[in-house]
């Protein structure tokens, strides 16, 4: 009777011993999970969303799958980095994964999506020289509050240049260049504008000419503008 006893007593502290190591392990992985949170935090508020996304996806990995308000936090975290960094149908995917697990819907990430393709239309218009259509979607996108949205500051500053209002232009790309110092297009922008307005300094005529430029595209726009009306 007495080994039987012992080898309940054995086979309790081996249960005990297992479910106590589980229990450190799951503890172990979310601490780890909210501090790959944390980093991905920080990286999509310093705008570098490719590292965001790769913390909240290794955040993710380390809930171990399991459905907590934790990894709905993360997940919808997640969606904010694939916005920032443009990937419209990861995003949409990802919402749709939230909605399933959480049962809930996240309006303002929805809206984020939406306003995120009227900014990829923007760089397409820009892309294309489609100036008029680059100006409704500016304004468009304004009226949803995205200004912030660091695609959007850069087209913003791509359509000063190509509207050739070089200064403005200017000003833009080294307000941007200071929010992100990394951005190498942005650079080779500030070099492109400064090198031009460096020119016109020198040659009354090329600055004459661009004012003329700058005249005509702010007519050919009120013309448009009067005759839509």
């Amino acid at each position: 009777m007495q080994k039987r006893k012992n080898k309940k007593g054995k086979s309790l502290s081996s249960f005990l011993l297992l479910f106590l190591l589980l229990s450190l392990s799951l503890f172990a992985c979310k601490n780890k999970a909210k501090e790959y949170r944390l980093l991905g935090i920080e990286a999509l508020e310093r705008g570098d969303g490719k590292t965001a996304l790769e913390n909240f996806n290794l955040a993710l990995e380390k809930s171990n799958g399991q459905v907590s308000a934790l990894q709905m936090d993360i997940l919808a975290y997640k969606i904010e980095a694939e916005i920032q960094l443009g990937n419209i149908s990861d995003a949409e995917e990802s919402l749709q994964s939230y909605k399933t697990l959480a049962k809930k819907d996240l309006p303002l990430l929805e809206e984020r999506i939406a306003g995120k393709k009227l900014i990829q239309e923007l760089g397409t218009a820009l892309n294309d020289n489609k100036l008029e259509d680059a100006e409704k979607l500016l304004s468009e996108i304004k009226e949803k509050g995205l200004e912030e949205d660091r695609e959007y500051l850069f087209d913003a500053a791509v359509y000063l240049e190509k509207t050739a209002k070089w200064q403005e232009a200017y000003e833009a790309f080294q307000q941007y260049s200071t929010r992100y110092p990394g951005d190498e297009d942005a650079k080779r922008e500030l070099s492109f504008l400064k090198n031009r307005m460096e020119a016109l300094e020198k040659n009354p005529l090329l600055k004459e000419k661009a004012g003329i430029t700058e005249n005509q595209e702010t007519t050919e726009t009120t013309e448009t503008t009067e005759e839509s009306n």
